[in-house]
């Protein structure tokens, strides 16, 4: 289903109806990101209010607490719940969390129950009498998909419903989500009936189903127009003068999203920007802040240019991937970096997604600049970034212009789908080449996830005269992760391991957005030191060629035993690695010097070159 049109509600209408027809009494909705869970949290505890009885609804992600509407519902230890909606304080913690009624939070939940690790009999279970939700299935790349796979693989067995939205699902991806969900239901999906066209319906919107042993298909929906997006490509030495696009676009004012690939990049276009227009226009988000300062702006930005707000006349948003997920925002323009064509369509579902926005008279049509566009002359940092193999595809098969929502399903299918380029020899060399390493890559990351998850059900049908231990074969105990490393584990991403970054005081610690002296002991302010957390990005654990994680993970533990062994006895920030920035705002670790401003988020330096990386 299109952007912006409802796929959320779609889904809740669905988990009532399924909720009904199999006697289940909860619900887990999943979703790539803290932020984009923050942003479903909201409208599903607005539906739970208009239903009747008692709820129990949870956050359930490292920053739940940071999040104001669920922490400031009421409060209960009553097991049996009570009348109206709140928070039901018996599931607190992050074993039990899972166990709550109705659950919202990041799909880690989901792949976590695939993931070789203690407890995992508390997901089964938290999981087995509810619906599940799982949201923007296109964004999970081919590590988290052996984990998704057999985690739906064992939802099948459980009977669970489950419910996948995506707005850009590749066919062959679909098929991959169905296969794995009713082969654990029992099923041999080369032997289920299938619709006519299966492999090849292009319909959009397109709703896919099992029932039983049979696939089936709906798109007689009400035809929608859409819109027409002009599409305009920049090559290298356009790319480079961001200005002058901004300038000749804005003459009378406007929203600008730019929306490019990495934080370093990001960064720099804020300076640029900064310098030629002032910080007051000028914001900048991406994953590289600490968590309270990246929550404040992404509020900042709803209230800004969200629904329904009083826009201002002219802002310039700069930003990563962060930017492209769930955040109900609206540009008048954008500017994006090249990416694989599922995510530039999400991308310009940021594009004047609000029906009734005023907007200046020369950017009342929706346009996107896509740079480095031009010859597959690729920004080599994007290529770190995603596979150059789909940066190839999608030069090749982007058009002038895109109708949304019509055009979704078709460019994506271009893209994922094994068709031939027509190109010349050069060229064709080079594209070879391309696929050679994407394949290789997904090979590597499926062996490498493969040696972490669990084996699928040993039996056909889950039953009651068996436990756990019996389906799960699991011999190699050496692969069992810590709760610690289980969610670094399912990701794949170093990015994804998290540090508390505080500052140097007289007299200890402070934090960065507000000064005095912490004292860990007391046990809320231990709570809003653990809501301090940043991502340490992967030019961190690169020198000289050489990825030296473990080094830096040594190095970061034998700073936590030197200057945090009081914490061990702190229930909120026990097992947690943290840092204090110098009073210049520095950290030095191997050869590397972390700088953090709150304005521009983390910059990684090499401390022999005092250059950033």
């Amino acid at each position: 289903m299109p952007m912006g049109m409802g796929k959320t509600e779609a889904a809740l209408v669905a988990v009532e109806q399924l909720a009904q027809k199999t006697k289940r009494r909860g619900m887990f909705f999943g979703l790539p990101t803290q932020a984009t869970s923050n942003g479903i949290f909201t409208r599903v505890k607005d539906w739970l209010e208009h239903t009747s009885g008692g709820r129990s609804i949870r956050l359930i992600h490292g920053k739940a607490q940071l999040n104001e509407e669920f922490s400031n519902l009421p409060k209960s230890r009553n097991i049996h719940g009570e009348d109206g909606l709140g928070v039901n304080e018996w599931f607190a913690g992050r074993k039990l969390s899972i166990l709550d009624d109705f659950t919202v939070g990041t799909i880690d939940q989901i792949l976590l129950c695939a993931l070789k690790q203690k407890h995992l009999m508390l997901r089964h279970l938290g999981l087995s009498n509810k619906i599940v939700v799982i949201d923007e299935a296109h964004a999970y790349d081919s590590y988290m998909n052996v984990y998704l796979h057999q985690a739906l693989r064992w939802l099948g067995a459980y009977k669970v419903p489950v419910v996948i939205l995506s707005a850009t699902l590749p066919i062959n991806k679909r098929n991959e989500l169905l296969k794995f969900y009713m082969a654990g239901a029992g099923y041999k999906f080369k032997k289920v009936s299938k619709p006519e066209g299966f492999e090849t319906n292009e319909a959009y919107p397109l709703l896919t189903y099992n029932d039983g042993q049979s696939i089936k298909q709906f798109s007689d929906f009400e035809k929608d127009y859409g819109r027409d997006y002009t599409i305009i490509r920049k090559n290298r030495d356009e790319s480079e003068d961001i200005i002058k696009l901004i300038d000749e676009n804005t003459p009378d004012g406007g929203i600008v999203g730019i929306i490019v690939n990495t934080v370093k990049k990001a960064q720099e276009l804020f300076l640029k920007c900064i310098d030629e227009y002032g910080e007051e226009v000028v914001e900048l988000l991406h994953s590289s802040f600490i968590a309270t300062d990246r929550y404040r702006k992404e509020k900042q930005l709803l209230n800004t240019i969200g629904k329904k707000c009083k826009r201002p006349d002219f802002k310039i948003i700069i930003g990563t991937q962060v930017i492209e997920q769930s955040l109900d925002i609206d540009f008048d323009f954008l500017i994006t970096d090249l990416a694989p064509m599922d995510l530039i369509l999400q991308r310009m579902g940021r594009l004047h997604r609000h029906a009734q926005t005023k907007r200046p008279d020369n950017l009342k049509k929706p346009k996107v600049y896509v740079l480095n566009c031009d010859n597959y002359d690729f920004d080599k940092a994007s290529t770190y970034v995603y596979p150059a193999y789909f940066l190839f595809r999608t030069e090749y098969f982007l058009p002038e212009k895109i109708n949304l929502p019509n055009d979704i399903s078709h460019l994506v299918q271009l893209v994922y789908s094994d068709k031939d380029l027509e190109l010349d020899d050069e060229l064709k060399m080079k594209y070879e080449n391309c696929r050679r390493a994407k394949d290789k890559l997904v090979e590597e990351k499926k062996s490498k996830a493969e040696a972490y998850c669990i084996d699928k059900p040993l039996i056909s049908s889950i039953s009651t005269d068996k436990n756990l231990s019996d389906w799960i074969k699991n011999s190699n105990h050496v692969a069992e992760a810590s709760d610690i490393k289980a969610y670094a584990q399912v990701r794949d991403s170093t990015d994804t391991i998290e540090v508390i970054a505080l500052k140097s005081c007289e007299g200890g610690y402070e934090f960065f957005d507000k000064k005095g002296v912490l004292n860990s002991s007391d046990n809320k302010t231990a709570m809003e030191i653990a809501k301090r957390t940043i991502k340490l990005p992967n030019s961190v654990y690169y020198s000289k060629g050489k990825y030296l994680i473990d080094q830096v993970i040594e190095e970061l533990e034998k700073y936590y035993l030197k200057n945090f062994a009081s914490w061990n006895e702190q229930l909120w920030l026990k097992n947690n690695l943290a840092i204090v920035f110098d009073k210049k705002n520095e950290f030095r670790i191997l050869d590397k010097i972390l700088v953090y401003d709150p304005k521009y988020g983390l910059i990684v330096k090499k401390e022999d070159e005092n250059e950033r990386i």
